[in-house]
């Protein structure tokens, strides 16, 4: 079995729901309030939230995809896989860096956060801004060739 058969078939996995905008949206929102404080988190050197602010712009912002093309996910690593695999945009290799710079802040919290920090939040800047605008940009035919792909 692979992993999005897998993905799937676990009870808060992969799930097909109805296509949502207003759900989409409500997750980009969520993404840029995250973005907004990130900055913020940087300047008063709260490094940990800082780089948790920034996975989570960044799940936020994939998920928002999933809700508008109707896939409802409770497993981060399902919902990752399937945009990657859906989309081919190189969402799983950037969203692993992303954890990594979560998980380094949390647990191996070093000195020269700051720098790295506000390089890390350029970059998810642009992965919500590229989301940002797949969601507002999907067409209901684009909706339906994506869900097709879904056995």
């Amino acid at each position: 079995m692979n992993k999005l058969d897998w993905c799937f078939s676990i009870k808060r996995g992969l799930k097909k729901v109805d296509p949502s905008r207003e759900i989409a949206l409500s997750y980009l929102t969520e993404a840029e309030k995250s973005l907004s404080r990130i900055k913020r988190c940087v300047d008063e050197e709260d490094f940990v939230w800082a780089s948790v602010r920034i996975y989570y712009c960044a799940y936020y912002s994939l998920y928002s995809f999933l809700q508008r093309i109707g896939i409802k996910s409770e497993n981060h690593d399902c919902s990752i896989e399937f945009a990657d695999k859906l989309i081919k945009k190189n969402v799983k290799e950037r969203m692993e860096f992303f954890k990594k710079c979560r998980i380094d802040a949390q647990y191996y919290l070093k000195v020269g956060q700051r720098e790295k920090l506000l390089k890390f939040y350029l970059e998810v800047k642009d992965f919500y801004l590229e989301f940002k605008n797949l969601v507002e940009n999907l067409e209901d035919d684009e909706i339906k060739s994506l869900r097709d792909k879904i056995k």
